[in-house]
């Protein structure tokens, strides 16, 4: 009883102090504020075309573009909630919606398009642009999460990745031309589906407990 007794002396005298996580709206918004330029920096080693905001499409695609940095924001905000035990998310059905706005905006710009199938070979430029951008982005948001780790990682890195997704398809809006393509819409969803995957499937093992 004695050494048991000492042994809980020693390790409450060389207990360390936890310091508390940030709220996960000001983890997001300082991994926004590192993330944006590091994607936009990324993205300088690719072409970049200027959209031509006076078309008719332009709307939409600007839509878009406001639509992919909210979904981004909230995604990301919700991945650092599900880091933390005992968080609750009372806004899935806000963020469906927000999913679904986004998506549809995207379909309304096809439709708007005088040219709404497009060609083979379309959306290729996207999906590079994406990756690029995006990559850096997935190095940022594991190296955040690892921070106070997850009990549940896949769910948050998955959540990550839609984020992460979302914020590169906003900056990728702004250099990229307004009409609006099936194939090329079909790409960015592939890009999507894509980062989430690398996002779940590398950080997997860095932030799990």
């Amino acid at each position: 009883m004695n050494e048991h007794d000492a042994l809980i002396e020693q390790l409450c005298r060389d207990a360390q102090p936890v310091k508390r996580a940030a709220p996960p709206w000001r983890r997001a918004a300082a991994w926004m504020f590192l993330a944006l330029p590091c994607g936009f920096l990324a993205s300088m080693i690719l072409p970049r075309a200027r959209p031509d905001w006076s078309s008719p499409g332009a709307f939409w695609a600007g839509a878009w573009v406001v639509l992919s940095f909210c979904l981004g924001a909230l995604a990301i905000r919700t991945a650092f909630a599900l880091s933390i035990a005992g968080q609750r998310i009372r806004y899935w059905r806000g963020l469906a919606a927000l999913a679904a706005a986004w998506l549809l905006a995207g379909l309304a710009g096809v439709t708007n398009s005088t040219d709404p199938i497009g060609h083979a070979g379309d959306g290729i430029y996207c999906y590079a642009f994406l990756m690029v951008v995006g990559l850096p982005m997935v190095v940022l948001m594991v190296a955040s999460i690892r921070r106070t780790r997850s009990l549940h990682p896949l769910r948050s890195l998955a959540m990550a990745g839609l984020g992460i997704a979302a914020t590169a398809q906003m900056l990728l809006g702004l250099c990229h031309p307004v009409a609006a393509q099936t194939i090329d819409l079909a790409m960015h969803l592939a890009a999507t589906v894509t980062l989430v995957a690398v996002t779940a499937l590398t950080g997997r093992r860095w932030v799990g407990l």
